[in-house]
């Protein structure tokens, strides 16, 4: 596939030096598979991109339509977290992963969480191809981050700093003068598209086939780019995944470490695994760019900015790749 040329990140910005893997610690990885690869699904995405429930539809499919086994046996949220969190070895992804992983195993990773080039190519060559990166505007998708995340700490500190700045900038929408804080307290402050370029850029250098996934045209006719992607990963779309009530039959086999279980979940993750009534199509209109920070706009060298990241998202649109 092709398109428009994609300037990518510089490595200083896309990899944290402090997370770089030796040859011998992947070996603890290899322990997850019984040969070079286990073929299952990968999703890379940045936060409220709905990459959770687009993970969790998948777990719908059974292997003949309406009958049948399920296709997948389990949907493994973000194994690679600890490490990006809490500076954890690889002992823990394989901790978390547990069992040896299968063709019935999908996988969803944040990109940024990938922070160690090494780790993330030894995912990214063993996953089922096409890659799927799931991509949502930018202006839409950082201020819902920024939005939830304030509202957490807000009900969990009150009194927490700049708690009267906080609360201003929510009521009035307009992040203009929190920059300082979004920048220094909210990890990462790009949302993860430093991230997610850099690993398209790695598939892109090693010839992996990889799809993307806009979220707005997904919510918006979730039939056809979840019929693709089946086609594309060698199934057989099941209307389940379009028509669910709810997805409790799912939920049991979606595999959450303790990390995203945490006071978080309720704010990040529960309201999207408890949706009922199918997929809601969204209508917000992206947040003004004169509402965010002058901080993380125009251009700089030491961290992205939502200009940076737009152009990217237009730049992806109209690449080869797009499922919709």
């Amino acid at each position: 596939m092709s398109g428009p040329e994609l300037p990518l990140p510089d490595d200083d910005l896309a990899w944290d030096p402090d997370l770089a893997t030796r040859p011998e610690d992947l070996a603890v990885l290899d322990d997850l598979v019984a040969g070079s690869t286990w073929d299952g699904p990968l999703i890379v995405s940045m936060p409220r991109t709905g990459s959770t429930l687009l993970g969790a539809l998948f777990l719908l499919l059974r292997d003949s339509p309406g009958t049948g086994e399920h296709v997948f046996e389990r949907y493994l949220h973000e194994p690679v977290a600890p490490v990006f969190w809490e500076g954890q070895d690889l002992q823990s992804v394989k901790d978390f992963i547990a069992t040896p992983l299968t063709e019935r195993d999908l996988i969803q990773e944040s990109a940024y969480q990938f922070a160690s080039k090494d780790v993330a190519r030894w995912f990214l060559r063993r996953a089922r191809k096409p890659i799927a990166f799931v991509m949502r505007h930018p202006r839409l998708a950082w201020p819902s981050r920024w939005q939830i995340m304030l509202s957490e700490w807000l009900a969990t500190d009150p009194e927490i700093a700049d708690a009267d700045r906080i609360r201003a900038t929510l009521e009035a929408g307009d992040y203009r003068g929190l920059g300082d804080v979004l920048i220094e307290r909210v990890r990462q402050p790009d949302n993860g598209w430093c991230g997610f370029m850099s690993l398209i850029g790695l598939c892109l250098d090693e010839g992996l086939d990889f799809v993307i996934v806009d979220n707005e045209r997904f919510r918006a006719d979730p039939e056809t780019t979840l019929r693709q992607m089946c086609e594309r990963w060698g199934l057989t779309y099941d209307d389940a995944m379009t028509t669910w009530d709810d997805l409790s039959e799912a939920l049991p086999r979606v595999v959450m470490s303790e990390l995203a279980l945490g006071p978080e979940y309720e704010w990040y993750y529960a309201q999207t695994l408890a949706s009922k009534g199918g997929i809601v199509r969204v209508d917000r209109e992206p947040l003004d760019v004169g509402r965010f920070p002058e901080e993380l706009r125009g251009d700089r060298t030491d961290l992205l900015t939502i200009d940076r990241a737009e152009e990217w998202y237009e730049a992806l649109l109209d690449r080869g790749e797009l499922m919709g």
